[in-house]
């Protein structure tokens, strides 16, 4: 009995993410300003959190510059900035200097469905950003040397 209990939980949670991350995967990265309007309590704390110093504690590494004069920096910036590679996510510090750290869409995904719908609708706002995201993404047990 506590094995289905356990499977059908399972499955429902799989299910779930699975819808969310599908809305989640045509939205665009509308950046941290966005969020703060309405999660500010949240952003306040962030702007402490070590996630808004990613990138900057990798920039001026000698490792960093030479990937990068060799193309390869996306191996690092897919986890030291917000957005790399997706749909309005990082693409330089000149060009898009606020996704240059792991904002709030680094984590919850791009937040521009999340925006769009009403905030009186909670449950569909719900629907539209990653609400529990997946660390193990970027904290894997790993060596950066290589």
């Amino acid at each position: 009995m506590v094995n289905k209990v356990l499977i059908s939980a399972i499955i429902v949670l799989c299910v779930t993410d699975i819808f969310a991350q599908s809305s989640i995967n045509n939205a665009s990265y509308v950046g941290d300003t966005t969020c703060e309007s309405c999660h500010t309590k949240q952003s306040e704390t962030f702007s402490k959190n070590i996630h808004n110093k990613a990138y900057t504690v990798i920039k001026d590494t000698e490792r960093f510059k030479k990937l990068k004069a060799d193309g390869e920096e996306g191996r690092c910036l897919k986890c030291h900035v917000t957005g790399y590679g997706g749909n309005g996510g990082f693409i330089d510090e000149k060009t898009t200097p606020e996704l240059a750290k792991v904002g709030c869409e680094g984590c919850h995904g791009p937040g521009s469905d999340h925006k769009a719908v009403n905030s009186d609708e909670i449950a569909e706002k719900k629907k539209t950003i990653l609400r529990k995201p997946s660390c193990g993404t970027c904290h894997l047990i790993h060596s950066h040397e290589g």
